[in-house]
Order: structure tokens, then C-alpha cells, then sequence
């Protein structure tokens, strides 16, 4: 039996990254935060699960707690969150040989756009995207970069999805 799921299409990759860019206050973001971000967008039941929630955000629980829980399971988030790393990666990369992405920013790990204009057609389904209207989804690209990433009480520790006792 096949079966597709997004995680696995750098097409639909590449469209999610611009979306986030194309539709969030924030101008730039980190490569990390970026694919924490992705990760919930595609699994956005899962903001349920941060814990403790950034008290700064609580306003915004009501909104995540309406999110519907998926029709799949999953065993293992971690797993399938590092799973996502060389797609996302393919699709940066992907964006960058465009000069959709800025090379420079991107070498000091921060994910921008450059002044290259997006294709009409493009430009117009992320504009038109039902998604990017969507309160959950204007939280996880507007409100969510706010919160401290690294340390202790970030979001990594909070999401534990990725590694923070290290962080400087």
C-alpha cells in the first residue's frame, strides 16, 4: 500500500518554508526554530503538547486546545521530527539555488528571503492559502518565534523535540 504524507515531499516543503516567510511578522528565523516550526505546522495538534505553555502566551491555549487530534498516530514525535531534517533541508538548499533564500544569512544559520520576487502563481496560492488564515497557524508563525528558544525554559526544552542542556 502507498501512502503519501507531506513529511516526505521537498515539494511541499519548499511551499510550507515560504509560506511561513511569506505570511509571518517575524522577517527571518532560525534554522532550527524554522524546523520546529514546520514540524507543527504539519502536526499542529501536537502544540497541545507543550509544556509548561509560555505563560506570555496563554491567551493562545484556547486557540491551540480547538486544534482537532489527528486521525494517525504517532509513536515517536523525536523521531519523526529528525526524520524531517534532510528534506528540509534538500528544500533550503533547493530555495537558496534560487535566490529565494539568502546564502549569507543562511551560513550564520538564520532563514530569510532575498528580493527575488515569487513566481505570480505561486505568490497568489500562498496569499490564497485557507491555512495562513487560520488562527492556529498565525500563533505557530506570529507568536510562537517570540518565546526564548534555548535554555532550560525554551521551547526546546519545552517541546522536547531537540537537544538544549548545551546550549550556551
Amino acid at each position: 500500500m502507498l501512502i503519501y504524507h507531506p513529511i516526505h515531499d521537498i515539494n511541499h516543503c519548499i511551499y510550507r518554508v515560504l509560506r511561513f516567510l511569506e505570511i509571518s511578522d517575524h522577517a527571518s528565523f532560525s534554522w532550527e526554530q524554522l524546523r520546529l516550526l514546520d514540524f507543527y505546522s504539519l502536526f499542529p495538534h501536537l502544540l497541545k503538547s507543550i509544556a509548561p505553555f509560555p505563560q506570555n502566551l496563554r491567551a493562545y491555549k484556547k486557540i491551540v486546545g480547538r486544534i482537532p487530534d489527528a486521525y494517525e498516530a504517532m509513536t515517536n514525535d523525536k523521531r519523526i521530527f529528525h526524520e524531517m531534517m534532510p528534506i528540509q533541508n534538500t528544500a533550503i538548499h533547493n530555495l537558496i539555488a534560487r535566490d529565494l533564500i539568502n546564502s549569507e544569512h543562511y551560513a550564520d544559520h538564520i532563514v530569510s528571503r532575498t528580493e527575488t520576487q515569487l513566481p505570480a502563481l505561486l505568490s497568489e496560492k500562498i496569499k490564497l492559502d485557507p491555512i495562513g488564515s487560520e488562527d492556529w497557524y498565525l500563533f505557530l508563525v506570529n507568536e510562537l518565534p517570540l518565546v526564548d528558544f534555548n535554555g532550560k525554559k525554551g521551547l526546546k526544552s519545552r517541546t522536547d523535540l531537540m537537544e538544549y542542556r548545551y546550549d550556551g
